[in-house]
């Protein structure tokens, strides 16, 4: 990891070796520009890359995608169901916000593309869009199905617009939901003409 740019330049970025998403790293302004003080790691499936040599002594570069937080032993606390089908865990120490941080958006950036959150709080809080791609459906599917596979579903609370906005529904009731969901990759309203 060595790198870094001038003033008026664009930021470094790189494109993942794992999924093909966009890698950032993080940058410091040091009086004559920025030097590169992290490694670059994917804002959609969070792989960074690792340097090794080769038996020849060629350096190699092989993206690694970080563990789980479940393959580590930890609690999970919710889900971010990409819309591209990733799903990324979170945990009482690395809650959604610094997920958001680390892909440099917000959760209202990710609902207007089509993805969705789980939350664990004392039942689930779910945040669904107004549409959901194909890929992201099948992946919230797995999800909840591995969530009540564990024994942990309750009456999860269901956030979103329109008529359904903070109603409790059954599991079905819910899948009914998201199967409902238009697929569209822009959300298409009505502007009414003066």
């Amino acid at each position: 990891m060595s790198g870094g740019y001038c003033y008026g330049e664009v930021e470094p970025r790189e494109a993942c070796g794992c999924c093909g998403g966009e890698a950032r790293a993080e940058f410091c302004d040091v009086g004559v520009g920025y030097v590169q003080v992290s490694e670059f790691a994917c804002t959609e499936c969070g792989a960074s890359p690792e340097h090794r040599r080769s038996a020849t002594g060629e350096w190699i570069v092989e993206w690694i995608r970080p563990p789980s937080p479940s393959e580590c032993g930890m609690r999970v606390t919710g889900y971010l169901v990409r819309e591209n089908g990733n799903v990324f865990e979170t945990t009482f120490d690395e809650d959604h916000q610094v997920l958001y941080a680390r892909m440099n958006t917000s959760l209202s950036g990710l609902l207007s593309r089509g993805a969705a959150r789980i939350t664990n709080l004392e039942g689930y809080a779910i945040d669904l869009p107004a549409f959901m791609p194909a890929k992201a459906k099948r992946a919230f599917g797995r999800v909840v199905k591995q969530i009540d596979a564990e024994g942990r579903w309750g009456l999860p609370y269901v956030k979103m617009a329109a008529s359904t906005f903070g109603r409790e529904m059954t599991r079905a009731e819910l899948m009914a939901e998201v199967a409902g969901l238009p697929e569209g990759e822009a959300l298409e309203t009505e502007v009414p003409v003066p």
